[in-house]
């Protein structure tokens, strides 16, 4: 004779825990092995990022003009991290492990920092080329716009004093640009429509840093009001990607300079100080240019 079959309910219980227990593992398990992969990707890619940057330096020094055609690259590359970092990552495994390679939805900001990198990279692409220059200074120009809708796309950025502030420092840039920098242009024998064409180009790369720094003034500000320990806010890795962004625009404005600073050297036939020479130096210029760009690609994360 069989025995009955008692029913414990809380037996049942148990084993139902125990496979929603062991189904959460599984889960656990999947995320962690499709975090792996994202990360891995990171890596990857920023490794593409430092091994094309040395490339062309290298190229460039061996004056292997077929393999300095990868000058952009470092930048699309960056600015293409910047589309899969601020992508909407969905539930769906699949689609998950595609948001790795193909940009789904990304963030109005990332858009924009992610066109100027890209017209950055044309940009690049035709200062390969002495007859394009002005090419290539257009499109850094554009790109220097994209930036800027970046930095002031928060709806509570123009604000009076904002406003206010930025109208001050531009209109007193032209000032001493019309007052210092025009005489010493006419001396030197460029023309008044380079100059005034100089002139826009700084003023426009000069509001990109302004509107960079105020933006990354008032996330620190509000980091700080969120808790009151100020030291500790301050120099938390929020404040560091806070500012990230102001950083490269200041250094994308540096490496601007020392462009001007190399073309103003081969006016005067290389007889310049050893400072200006190290200015110059289009190698350090490069490597300045990149470390801007990638300051303001890493501004994403803070989002």
């Amino acid at each position: 004779m069989e025995e009955p079959i008692i029913i414990d309910n809380n037996n049942i219980q148990s084993i139902s825990e125990q496979q929603h227990s062991t189904g959460t593992n599984i889960n656990s398990n999947t995320n962690n092995v499709l975090y792996i992969d994202k990360d891995m990707w990171w890596k990857v890619l920023y490794t593409m990022f430092i091994t094309t940057s040395i490339g062309y330096l290298m190229a460039k020094r061996n004056s292997t003009s077929k393999l300095r055609i990868i000058k952009p690259v470092p930048v699309v590359i960056l600015g293409y991290i910047v589309l899969l970092w601020c992508s909407i990552h969905h539930k769906s495994g699949t689609q998950q492990i595609l948001n790795f390679i193909i940009p789904n939805n990304p963030t109005t900001y990332a858009i924009y920092i992610s066109v100027g990198l890209f017209l950055s990279a044309v940009g690049d692409f035709f200062l390969l080329y002495k007859r394009f220059f002005i090419h290539g200074v257009f499109f850094f120009l554009v790109a220097h716009i994209s930036f800027i809708f970046a930095f002031t796309s928060s709806e509570q950025f123009f604000t009076p004093t904002v406003t206010g502030l930025l109208v001050g420092i531009v209109c007193l840039f032209v000032y001493m640009f019309l007052a210092k920098v025009f005489p010493l242009f006419s001396k030197m024998g460029i023309s008044k429509s380079l100059a005034i064409a100089l002139l826009f180009y700084t003023s426009v790369i000069v509001t990109m840093c302004f509107t960079a720094s105020v933006k990354s003034f008032l996330k620190l500000i509000t980091i700080i009001n969120n808790n009151h320990d100020i030291f500790s806010n301050v120099f938390s890795s929020f404040s560091f990607y806070a500012s990230i962004g102001a950083i490269g625009a200041v250094l994308f404005f540096i490496s601007d300079l020392m462009i001007l600073v190399r073309e103003i050297n081969l006016l005067a036939n290389g007889q310049v100080s050893t400072i200006r020479k190290l200015l110059g130096h289009g190698d350090l210029g490069m490597i300045v240019y990149w470390l801007g760009q990638f300051c303001i690609a890493l501004s994403v994360t803070e989002f």
